[in-house]
């Protein structure tokens, strides 16, 4: 299963639901979902890369903690990642890297501003052929 992503509406949020072969893949689908909601990411380049490290106690808080810091990356550095990459995936903590590069009001189209990623029907499960994650992020 290639990795996939669609936006689902919600009266106050935003959805996303990504599906890949495996749990890694399901997850830099949600990441590229993400990155779609904030910017079109169709001019940014892959020029800088950054290191994450998502800790949490479960899948469920190392999924938000991940996307949280994508997020924390556009608020604090304005980078828009269009690379993902997961090194390691452990019951403590999701590690990787993106790549991407910096918002520029004169070459990039800002979509919607994304506060977090939240618990707010959250789901993380095996299908059929892969993995599916849905997850719903404050707008």
């Amino acid at each position: 299963m290639a990795p996939w992503f669609e936006l689902l509406e919600h009266t106050s949020d935003v959805g996303i639901l990504a599906r890949g072969a495996n749990r890694e893949e399901a997850l830099i689908a949600a990441s590229h979902a993400l990155a779609s909601i904030l910017v079109d990411p169709a001019a940014f380049r892959p020029v800088e890369e950054r290191y994450f490290r998502a800790p949490g106690s479960d899948e469920a808080a190392q999924i938000v903690n991940w996307l949280n810091e994508i997020l924390f990356f556009f608020d604090t550095e304005g980078i828009v990642f269009v690379e993902f990459a997961i090194d390691s995936w452990t019951s403590h903590e999701i590690t990787g890297r993106a790549k991407g590069e910096r918002f520029d009001a004169e070459r990039h189209e800002l979509r919607t501003g994304v506060k977090a990623a939240t618990y707010h029907q959250f789901e993380n499960h095996a299908i059929p052929g892969g993995w599916e994650l849905r997850i719903f992020v404050d707008v």
